[in-house]
């Protein structure tokens, strides 16, 4: 039952009040929980309820139409808005792609808000569906250990998926027994973008191959997290020897730390592009690898990023947005 998944989530947290500010779209996965979590808030030790709504402005009308649905949700509830609306047209200039720039803006102003009215944490509506997708879409790009996590489910920003057991079947199936609605996000229909060509083309071969293939490919994340906490450790030290963070949008790799040891250092550069956002695949590995051997140029990598050889070390850089 969804109750017990929910229980079993927050269980695991620590105690004490929780205020917690819900990620509240307008579609089936959110405003499933925010209802959940608002019907079960005083067995979830929930002492302070609230939704957070972030009109994109990317689908015009039915943006908006998205945003008032989910103030009627709140006032039908009881519950705390908080909304904020963006300008659309400047998505289309973002380097990172319209999913990335609106992911980018909701989760500032989600951490805004919950920094601004004291929510200690903040619950998106992320399914084991989601999970799947994820694991499948980094899978095809080429990643490591920590990033076969996917989807984890709680962060150490506050940040918690409580619903990332849960198929998205369940929660449309709980909503239409309860006679609620939700909104359908016509872009959601639109497979250029890969999370959607991989939902529409490959999970349903996936469910052909196994029933229970979202749920058995969602499982590979938890165990991948649970093998982190062991290869994370050698990982760690490697980079403590080798990697210098200089900021959110600079690193240098020491040369010396390629060479020693080939297998650690290819899994540490793929742990190192996930903590910053560079959806490298493997190949661009190799080509880093390779560049220990030089000492100039300069090299491309996805989302802005370049990569400098030097005489001792590989200079990591990201371009201004």
């Amino acid at each position: 039952m969804l109750s017990d998944e929910l229980a079993a989530f927050f269980a695991a947290l620590p105690g004490g009040p929780r205020a917690v500010l819900a990620g509240v779209s307008g579609g089936a996965d959110s405003v499933a929980l925010i209802h959940l979590l608002h019907q079960y808030k005083a067995v979830l030790g929930i002492s302070r309820l609230a939704a957070a709504h972030v009109n994109h402005g990317l689908r015009g009308n039915e943006s908006d139409g998205d945003e008032a649905f989910v103030r009627e949700t709140a006032k039908h509830l009881g519950v705390e808005l908080f909304c904020t609306s963006l300008d659309g047209t400047s998505a289309a200039d973002n380097r990172d792609g319209i999913e990335e720039w609106a992911r980018r803006h909701r989760y500032e102003f989600f951490t805004n808000t919950a920094k601004s009215a004291n929510f200690n944490y903040i619950a998106t509506a992320h399914t084991a569906n989601d999970q799947a997708e994820t694991l499948i879409l980094r899978m095809a790009r080429g990643t490591g250990v920590r990033g076969l996590r996917g989807i984890l489910p709680v962060r150490a920003d506050g940040v918690i998926r409580p619903l990332l057991r849960v198929e998205r079947h369940e929660l449309t199936e709980w909503l239409a027994g309860r006679g609620l609605t939700w909104r359908e996000d016509s872009s959601n229909a639109d497979t250029k973008f890969r999370r959607n060509y991989v939902r529409a083309n490959i999970m349903p071969v996936m469910d052909g191959v196994n029933p229970s293939a979202v749920m058995n490919i969602a499982a590979c994340a938890e165990s991948a997290a649970r093998a982190w906490e062991i290869v994370g450790e050698h990982i760690d030290a490697w980079a403590a020897k080798y990697v210098l963070r200089v900021n959110s949008g600079v690193f240098h790799v020491e040369k010396a730390g390629l060479a020693q040891d080939s297998a650690t250092a290819r899994e540490a550069l793929l742990a190192l592009f996930d903590e910053y956002g560079i959806t490298a695949s493997r190949r661009h590995i190799e080509r880093i690898t390779a560049a220990a051997g030089i000492s100039h140029g300069e090299h491309l990598l996805p989302d802005g990023w370049k990569f400098y050889p030097r005489d001792d070390r590989i200079c990591f850089v990201r371009e201004p947005r």
